[in-house]
């Protein structure tokens, strides 16, 4: 009985004030459902990129506008297990050859001004979450290694071909 005036109350306010359209996506979301994304094509001519996820795909989208614009880190769980268990596929190949490697961890840095303005940086949302399934230790977290000097345009206004191929000009 009490579930039930629960669920009604839950409901009344879903109507009253609805979730956000990403929000309610990424609420849905659990392991099994984030684990079934649909995977990305590779990137041509550009093999040493691995991209995990689809980003086309409106779930994928939905995760990272939640974590960038709103802060919603309720799927990090779960990625940070998939993305660690990248990471670890690609090191074993490299632990092959050299068993004395060591990998580092660094969260893609961004500006002061940003941070100032947003208060939070989603890479390094997204490294923590991949060190909760570092039990062995094998990546070394070193979030002040890269510093972000220049302020530059936001890359969601800039055109896509211009971001994409940034590194070459």
């Amino acid at each position: 009985m009490l579930k039930s005036i629960q669920n009604f109350f839950l409901n009344l306010v879903d109507i009253i004030l609805p979730l956000r359209s990403d929000f309610a996506i990424v609420k849905n979301l659990d392991e099994k459902s984030i684990a079934n994304l649909p995977k990305a094509p590779p990137v041509e001519k550009l093999d040493w990129i691995s991209p995990l996820w689809n980003y086309r795909d409106k779930k994928v989208k939905a995760i990272v506008w939640e974590l960038k614009y709103k802060e919603n880190t309720r799927a990090l769980d779960f990625i940070g297990k998939i993305i660690f268990e990248e990471i670890i596929a690609l090191m074993s190949d490299i632990i092959l050859f050299d068993a004395e490697a060591e990998f580092v961890l660094i969260p893609i840095p961004i500006s002061s001004e940003r941070r100032a303005l947003r208060g939070f940086n989603q890479s390094e949302y997204i490294a923590k979450a991949i060190l909760e399934h570092d039990i062995g230790r094998k990546l070394l977290y070193a979030p002040q290694w890269l510093l972000k000097t220049k302020e530059t345009e936001s890359q969601s206004h800039t055109r896509v071909r211009e971001r994409r191929y940034c590194w070459n000009s």
